[in-house]
């Protein structure tokens, strides 16, 4: 606490940069105002170019044009040491960017970051390769010390310190591989060399902001479920939690989808009804304790390399939307990443629509109020999705099925998953005529809804009625929306119930996930007592208990006894607290 009382004096010291605080799980400017962060990565400094890609077919002005035209306001700029310290750029034309010709890479930064700021536009900084070549496990590699890396991030807050739109530094990306978090290894614990550095930025620009990633691996405190993507997981930090002011850390985790890697969790007959709880372990929880939380990266092909990765960003979005974390930075900007292709097509110029899409319905919630006015056009599906025990289609051949005559609209069915209880199912609807309307699809289902995507639909019932959300509810003519559903071939389990538990202390079990042979839940405490109390919870368990994080259990018969950890057991007045656990019930407790 003393060393940062001491940065907390530095932080009087007169600055011309604006300066952020994180406050309350949001960003706020130095009056207090909310500061939401709507970003792209658009990278390129941080490659053998020295310069941000695409400037070979377009100038650097018109880029930032188009970028501001979707709506972003803030840039995620990737960089390495040889760009910071001054090296020969590439790639740039010089009759489309004469200004930018006689400059260095070092030049080059200064030059585009400045101007990104000159039109309001916010900048994070982010420590990308230490060769210009790969990303590393470690902040350090036999060529690259420590000190090294902390020598430039140094670098960097001196020379942008000054800048109004730079907000702050993320320190490195995507630890993996020999990353650790609280194992006690100088060498290889990330959560300790991110203390180190933060340290030595703040000294230097004590206004700026520290993002901090996770890493991949599973350490102290982590519960399972499957491998995380490269910086993804964070939760080891709800047992080590990082010594740093919490005003100015910002917990920026990455997480990808089918597109990037085959993780098995997207091979659950569940998908893309499981990624909630996952995502919530990994830095989800930390939303609710009050740090403030943004993905540094996240995207995809969005349905044109795998056809699930589009229904896993659908759910992210909404998860996100559900959590209030409207801000993040997307990858990316540029066409040219081999595994997420990006906001622009190949031709540099166009557009990505569904994708931005996306990005606007996360970042403004509705990007379109539907018009009422447009005609309302039906269709219902007439064949009921197969039952469990019928096989499975193969992802890649989505079946088609009839639609009534007359109506302007084609729907398409793509089945996601299957499993022994359920299914998931994703919705295309085309609009085929010749001007915009409105649209329902109606369809008997063999089953109770368990959760929806990108869609409002009707009470339980035969049929069940799809309509559009305020974003996709019309449908110019040739435009399509996608929704999805899974259901559940069971009776319904309530989603959410209250527990009995201790005076003063309240708690919520919500239902994240019931796949018939199992299920996920997650249980919110809270301490609604005027004075600082510890908890214990009675929650009732069908079959054997699977996995169970941010909390400690015993067992007895139907009953978990469940109690906090060391950083969540006593809980301040007001203060809550999350835990959660997935269970298998007997037919599946192998």
């Amino acid at each position: 606490m003393l060393r940062w009382l001491a940065c907390g004096l530095l932080a009087l010291t007169p600055m011309l940069a604006a300066g952020y605080s994180a406050q309350g799980g949001s960003l706020v400017d130095r009056h207090g105002q909310p500061v939401q962060l709507r970003g792209v990565n658009w990278f390129g400094f941080e490659t053998e170019t020295h310069a941000p890609h695409g400037l070979w077919a377009r100038s650097w002005r018109d880029m930032l044009d188009q970028i501001e035209s979707i709506g972003a306001n803030a840039i995620r700029v990737p960089v390495c040491p040889a760009t910071i310290h001054g090296t020969a750029t590439r790639g740039i034309d010089p009759d489309l960017n004469p200004d930018l010709i006689d400059l260095d890479s070092a030049a080059l930064l200064d030059h585009l970051v400045r101007a990104m700021s000159n039109r309001g536009l916010y900048v994070l900084l982010d420590h990308h390769r230490p060769d210009c070549q790969q990303i590393s496990e470690l902040w350090h590699t036999p060529d690259y010390s420590e000190q090294d890396w902390i020598d430039d991030l140094v670098t960097l807050a001196r020379r942008f310190r000054d800048v109004p739109g730079v907000i702050g530094i993320d320190l490195k990306n995507e630890p993996h591989g020999a990353a650790t978090w609280g194992a006690g290894n100088r060498r290889t614990d990330w959560n300790r060399a991110a203390e180190r550095a933060g340290a030595a930025v703040l000294r230097v620009a004590p206004r700026w902001l520290l993002f901090v990633e996770g890493i991949a691996d599973a350490g102290p405190c982590t519960t399972g479920g499957g491998p995380a993507f490269w910086g993804e997981n964070l939760e080891p930090m709800a047992c080590t939690p990082l010594d740093l002011p919490p005003d100015r850390l910002v917990l920026a985790p990455h997480t990808y989808g089918p597109d990037v890697h085959p993780q098995p969790y997207f091979d659950d007959p569940r998908f893309p009804a499981n990624m909630p709880a996952i995502w919530e372990r990994r830095f989800g929880q930390f939303v609710d304790q009050g740090y403030t939380v943004m993905l540094g990266e996240f995207g995809g092909r969005y349905g044109e390399g795998d056809p699930r990765d589009r229904a896993w960003q659908d759910a992210l979005v909404h998860y996100l939307i559900s959590k209030r974390v409207r801000s993040g930075f997307y990858w990316s900007w540029n066409p040219n990443s081999d595994d997420t292709g990006g906001l622009l097509q190949d031709d540099w110029h166009s557009l990505h629509a569904e994708k931005v899409a996306l990005l606007r319905r996360l970042w403004f919630a509705e990007e379109r109020p539907a018009d009422e006015d447009a005609p309302l056009a039906q269709t219902h599906i007439a064949t009921a999705p197969e039952s469990a025990a019928t096989p499975q289609r193969p992802a890649d051949a989505p079946s088609t099925r009839p639609i009534e005559r007359g109506q302007p609209l084609h729907t398409q069915v793509d089945r996601l998953s299957t499993w022994g209880q359920g299914l998931c199912e994703q919705i295309t609807v085309r609009n085929t005529g010749n001007r915009s309307l409105r649209w329902e699809v109606t369809e008997a289902l063999p089953g109770h809804i368990t959760q929806v995507w990108n869609a409002e639909s009707s009470a339980q019932g035969e049929p069940v009625r799809f309509r559009g959300v305020a974003w996709n509810a019309t449908l110019d003519p040739g435009a399509s929306a996608h929704f999805g559903y899974c259901l559940e071939h069971r009776p319904q389990r309530p989603s959410r119930q209250p527990l009995e538990t201790a005076r003063d202390i309240d708690s919520q079990l919500t239902v994240q996930s019931d796949w018939g042979q199992g299920y996920c839940v997650q249980v919110q405490v809270r301490n609604t007592g005027r004075d600082a109390r510890s908890w214990q919870l009675r929650v009732p368990i069908e079959g054997r208990l699977r996995e169970l994080w941010n909390a400690r259990h015993t067992r007895s018969g139907d009953q978990l006894q469940v109690s906090g950890l060391s950083h969540n057991a006593r809980l301040q007045p007001g203060a809550q607290t999350t835990f959660g656990f997935c269970a298998l019930r007997e037919a599946d407790a192998r």
